[in-house]
């Protein structure tokens, strides 16, 4: 017996068929956003903590969060999810401690103020 062409699509909400590969694309495409929207909310926290860390706006935080990822090779979302878990373990990456030690509590201690650049200027 041949098989039908129905056999791989699936009925939907409204009791049409839809192809198979169209549903696997569309859940693909649903647990992607549901990733994003998850790690956004991640990067955020992130952002909260650097602000706490040191004497930074919410822009130059993110800035901060990106850079720190650039230099360490850590995603960018599993950076925040260590930056989140910070103040409960006490425990970061070697080299994440120093690049944070090095573009946050230096310069916080120094009185500077990164700029948009990255680049640290004094406050007035």
């Amino acid at each position: 017996m041949q098989p039908d062409a129905h056999d791989a699509e699936s009925p939907s909400a409204d009791g049409t068929d839809v192809p198979e590969p169209l549903v696997a694309r569309m859940e693909a495409e649903v647990e992607q956003l549901r990733h994003s929207v998850s790690s956004h909310a991640g990067i955020d926290q992130a952002v909260g903590v650097l602000l706490t860390m040191g004497r930074m706006t919410p822009d130059e935080a993110l800035d901060t969060l990106r850079e720190v990822s650039s230099r360490t090779g850590t995603p960018v979302d599993r950076l925040a999810e260590l930056l989140v878990d910070y103040p409960r373990s006490g425990s970061l990456p070697a080299a994440v401690r120093r690049e944070l030690e090095r573009q946050v509590v230096r310069p916080r201690a120094d009185g500077e103020h990164r700029d948009g650049d990255g680049q640290g200027r004094d406050r007035p």
